[in-house]
């Protein structure tokens, strides 16, 4: 299993680390080589051990594709040079590549495009995480099988809610995807003129700041997930509409569902199809919309509940890590 990033990468941890235990127990040995090692938090591990170990991954990679003999090789979003895809391919190794955004588009990386194509076009099997991704493996002759970017349900579970006191809105993410919080900025300061609540961000940018509401702000913490998601009453996933953002598995949204909490999102993409308005959750698309949802949602304590039961059995039938697993074995046993 060759991973673009550690365990604190959550691309990685999601579609490959956490499936290890999983082969295991039902019989496969799996070795994991990760493109790079955690990232520390301390100056010199950052600017001098970082570095090196880094450069360490990247041989131990080369050397395990070179010296031992796989079955099969599993590989989430990193690219490989296309010698080394050779080598794999002259010992009649099967390669399964698996990607979840459109990590082709890349301005500041174009040759992303040209390294993405390789990589689908040497794989045995491409696993993607949404159907809009499928178009683009087509042109590279390559069908690839569809698997969600599955959801923690043992894990991040609901919280018992109160159906009095303020309601939070929140939000959980990264640094660089907080910037599509400006879609909902005006809304909420709107929303904040007539309602009492909380905005809560788990994992924005340090200096993200709102003004006008009563807004907290949380670094994410994957031990601390669970209980992140459980001081939410609303779960929002605001995303401008480009051809990147079309792309994106929907992760969000399932973690609101799995901590049994209605969403509101923008209508792209994957969106689409995860939402189900006035089910599990609204959609959004202007202003207005944004607004009028979270006012409905911030209102009705019974009706969040509903909702939040609805999210939480779609994320245990439809994509839980269970469900998930079964369907990437399926894939892996065809090479057997």
């Amino acid at each position: 299993m060759l991973t673009d990033g550690n365990i604190d990468h959550a691309s990685a941890r999601i579609r490959a680390l956490e499936y290890i235990p999983f082969f295991e127990n039902v019989g496969y040995r799996v070795d994991l080589i990760p493109r790079v090692p955690q990232r520390p938090s301390d100056q010199i591990g950052k600017f001098l051990i970082f570095p090196l170990l880094k450069r360490w991954y990247n041989v131990k990679m080369v050397l395990f594709i070179l010296l031992k003999h796989w079955d099969v090789v599993f590989i989430q979003r990193t690219f490989i040079s296309r010698f080394l895809l050779n080598c794999l391919s002259k010992r009649s190794t099967s390669i399964i590549y698996d990607f979840d955004d459109a990590i082709y588009i890349n301005p500041n990386r174009p040759r992303d495009l040209e390294r993405t194509a390789l990589m689908v076009g040497c794989a045995a099997q491409v696993i993607v995480s949404t159907d809009y991704l499928t178009g683009f493996c087509l042109q590279y002759g390559q069908k690839p099988e569809v698997i969600p970017s599955p959801v923690e349900t043992d894990r991040i579970r609901p919280a018992k809610k109160q159906s009095e006191g303020i309601p939070t809105i929140g939000w959980i993410g990264s640094p660089w995807t907080s910037g599509f919080l400006e879609l909902v900025e005006k809304p909420l300061q709107q929303l904040a003129l007539k309602h009492e609540f909380r905005f809560l961000t788990v994992g924005a940018a340090s200096d993200y700041v709102v003004s006008g509401i009563f807004h907290q702000a949380e670094p994410w913490v994957f031990e601390d997930e669970n209980n992140q998601l459980g001081k939410m009453d609303i779960g929002i996933m605001p995303l401008p509409d480009t051809d990147y953002t079309r792309m994106k598995g929907g992760y969000k949204l399932l973690q609101y569902f799995a901590a049994g909490i209605p969403c509101v999102a923008s209508p792209v993409g994957i969106n689409q199809t995860i939402v189900k308005p006035g089910e599990n959750g609204f959609l959004a698309s202007n202003d207005e919309e944004w607004f009028r949802s979270l006012e409905k949602l911030i209102l009705d304590s019974q009706l969040r509940s509903i909702l939040g039961k609805n999210g939480r059995k779609e994320a245990t039938e439809l994509y839980s890590r269970d469900v998930c697993f079964q369907k990437l074995l399926a894939v892996v046993e065809c090479f057997k």
